[in-house]
């Protein structure tokens, strides 16, 4: 079975050929890291906040994915914390609000509240839980909301489970195409993970997730994140996370506090738009 490097670096080699032709399969999930591999990130509490907020972000343009189906969307996507791990993010009208427990020797807790409009859909009572370990090697994170239905006034329930783990690269990796300096080699915190997501308490869809995330270090900072829905088959619906921070001291991702922009994109695995970060 393929190591986390092994796997990090073929995607990488794969100029030219977009994702989508890693989404007509069900990519490989990775074995376990050697010892030339990496090492577990040790996320600083800013960014672990922020990584739960673009964790629910992403859940909820999947339960519109659900409600609408996947049509091509963009939507804003801007996250705030703070050296705590506390802060805000918006996604288009929804307002999510970031807490957490402070932590422990085992590790640290976060919560997501929030709600607001995505898109032609009203977003109610989100309400997400999840930890980290010791190290940031390991998340998950529970979340349930409620959607308002396409089709009359109702509002249809929604839950979703997320297990992954992180490991930072021996190796510097190049920032992705969307990025300023682009081509770049940086530190870099990958992750893999499986998610689901159900409705009215029966699942309904599994996405594949990976990731590649920056510190500012003489470049911006950054997050790239790339989910392929691997069930049930048919369209082969992607989501991208394509944030940085812009110019200016405080627009970062440090022990200070993470400060990214962007937007979140629904597309099809096949598009021509998807799988930049895999194009080196």
């Amino acid at each position: 079975m393929k190591t986390r490097i092994a796997i990090i670096i073929a995607l990488a080699a794969a100029a030219g050929v977009s994702t989508g032709a890693y989404a007509t399969s069900l990519i490989p999930a990775p074995g376990a890291p050697t010892a030339d591999a990496g090492a577990p990130p040790v996320l600083f509490p800013s960014e672990q906040g922020a990584f739960k907020a673009l964790e629910v972000a992403t859940q909820l343009v999947e339960s519109s994915i659900l409600q609408n189906g996947c049509d091509i969307a963009s939507y804003d996507l801007k996250v705030r914390t703070w050296a705590a791990g506390r802060g805000n993010a918006q996604l288009d009208g929804v307002k999510l609000y970031i807490d957490t427990d402070g932590g422990s020797y085992e590790g640290r807790k976060y919560f997501v509240t929030g709600g607001g409009t995505l898109g032609d859909l009203v977003v109610t009572d989100v309400n997400g839980e999840g930890s980290y370990n010791i190290g940031s090697e390991m998340q998950e994170l529970t979340t349930t909301w409620f959607v308002s239905s396409p089709w009359d006034d109702s509002s249809d329930d929604f839950r979703g489970t997320i297990i992954k783990d992180y490991w930072r690269l021996d190796q510097s990796q190049a920032i992705p195409e969307f990025a300023s300096n682009h081509g770049r080699l940086v530190s870099t915190v990958i992750d893999y993970g499986y998610q689901e997501i159900e409705k009215h308490g029966y699942i309904a869809a599994k996405y594949w997730q990976q990731s590649q995330a920056w510190r500012q270090n003489g470049v911006r900072s950054g997050t790239y994140w790339y989910k392929t829905r691997v069930a049930p088959n048919g369209d082969e619906c992607t989501i991208e996370v394509k944030l940085q921070g812009t110019t200016g001291v405080a627009n970062t991702a440090n022990r200070q506090g993470f400060n990214q922009v962007g937007t979140i994109e629904v597309g099809i695995g096949s598009g021509d738009s998807t799988g930049e970060f895999f194009k080196k």
